[in-house]
């Protein structure tokens, strides 16, 4: 499985990785924050894998020092991150980013600046940019329930 640099820098400013909370509690960028830094970036002439370089300092220089700090301390679970997508890899899992080509344009349209910095699967992801439903739910459910979805299902293929 390939993660771009892009996504690496996105998966370390956003995503709890492999088992949640690291012993620094550091909080995560939320959808809103990664937005503002994506924007800040772009207006930079620079991307998020540009803040894994050696000059964070240099393009942060005007971003506010507490977020600059905070960035920092996300960007150095970089051992974390090589251990959590081992794990991803070993069972197929894979990961981009709005920063990847294979990002649903569908999401970017239409959610615009809300859709999520990262997206997480299992088997083809140029499937996501094909039109489709998925019905997800318990395996533990009656025949009742099974006969509503069922109808739900023949209404959205109509």
């Amino acid at each position: 499985m390939f993660v771009s640099d892009n996504t690496k820098a996105i998966l370390l400013l956003t995503a709890p990785l492999l088992l949640g909370k690291s012993q620094n509690d550091v909080k995560l960028l939320s959808n809103k924050e990664y937005h503002q830094l994506a924007v800040y970036l772009k207006n930079h002439h620079k991307q998020p894998a540009d803040l894994l370089g050696e000059e964070l300092s240099n393009i942060l220089a005007d971003y506010g020092k507490l977020e600059y700090e905070r960035i920092q301390q996300l960007l150095q679970r970089g051992f974390l991150l090589s251990q959590t997508l081992d794990y991803w890899y070993s069972r197929n899992i894979w990961v981009i980013s709005r920063a990847d080509k294979t990002y649903p344009s569908r999401l970017k349209t239409r959610l615009g600046e809300q859709a999520p910095p990262i997206l997480y699967g299992c088997g083809d992801v140029n499937l996501l940019n094909l039109g489709g439903i998925a019905i997800v739910g318990s395996r533990n459910i009656d025949n009742e329930l099974i006969a509503y979805t069922q109808n739900i299902a023949h209404l959205a293929a109509q």
